[in-house]
């Protein structure tokens, strides 16, 4: 057996284990008040702006202010929780913010692009009038030059007209004197004795054949052009038979060209004259 008094604690175990004790209930009385405290947030509080005016009683003034009351003293404010409270802004919402970006950005860009769509309206309908402008111009420029056309074409036709005309007058009094010279030449002497120059070169030029009998009379209708070239004989009345009219017909060719006249009104183209060789 062990000695009396040997299992039994000394007094200063039984201090160290009553402090244990005193400690750990302090420990979870603080515990216990703490959890009761915090488990609901305090309400911010709002602050009123009221409007007052003061009034003082003179007797109330004048009397001595009696000492005030203490105030309570003031409970401990909670920790600061997550939820944003009057005093501490809530923290900006990132997504809402970049939404809004987006949603800014988008108007900047609807907003320039109609810009631009009004600039390019503006300048798509400046080019339009222009364009009009010129085509106006371009039109009324052709119409003038079509009306100066016109105008030059009329002159000038009214132009050649009036030549034409002067002309044909010209012509017609030359046709006139001419055939005044004419006229007045038809059956002079100096006519007469050119006919019988050409009468007198076809008799030299005419053979006669065996057929032909004495006092042969036959018309002669001759084409000749200036200088005498004979290109068409005729034989109109004839006495003789048709190897006297071919004889004399190759007489006439024979005789080409034929003298010119004197006179040159005396020419004619068309000559006619009597063919007779035996007087």
């Amino acid at each position: 057996m062990s000695p009396a008094g040997e299992g039994e604690p000394g007094p200063d175990r039984w201090r160290a284990i009553l402090l244990s004790v005193l400690v750990h209930v302090a420990v979870a009385g603080l515990l216990g008040w703490g959890w009761w405290r915090y488990r609901v947030p305090k309400p911010a509080l709002q602050q009123l702006a009221i409007e007052a005016t003061v009034v003082m009683d003179r007797s109330t003034a004048l009397a001595p202010a009696e000492p005030a009351a203490p105030a309570p003293a003031p409970e401990p404010e909670p920790a600061p929780t997550l939820a944003p409270t009057a005093d501490a802004p809530a923290e900006p919402d990132t997504k809402q913010q970049a939404a809004q970006q987006r949603q800014e950005q988008r108007e900047a860009q609807e907003r320039e692009a109609r810009k631009r769509a009004a600039v390019q309206r503006a300048a798509a309908d400046e080019r339009a009038l222009r364009e009009r402008e010129q085509r106006e111009q371009a039109a009324a420029e052709a119409k003038r030059h079509e009306q100066d056309v016109a105008a030059r074409k009329s002159a000038e036709a009214a132009k050649r007209a009036a030549q034409d005309k002067a002309r044909r007058e010209s012509e017609l009094q030359a046709q006139l004197a001419a055939e005044e010279r004419v006229n007045a030449a038809r059956g002079s002497a100096a006519e007469a004795a050119w006919v019988s120059l050409i009468r007198d070169r076809v008799t030299r030029a005419w053979i006669r054949p065996p057929s032909a009998r004495p006092g042969v009379n036959c018309e002669l209708r001759v084409t000749q052009v200036p200088g005498g070239v004979v290109t068409r004989v005729q034989i109109g009345d004839c006495n003789g038979d048709a190897a006297v009219r071919e004889s004399i017909e190759a007489a006439v060719y024979r005789a080409s060209p034929f003298p010119s006249p004197s006179n040159p009104d005396l020419f004619d183209r068309n000559l006619k004259f009597n063919f007779r060789p035996d007087e």
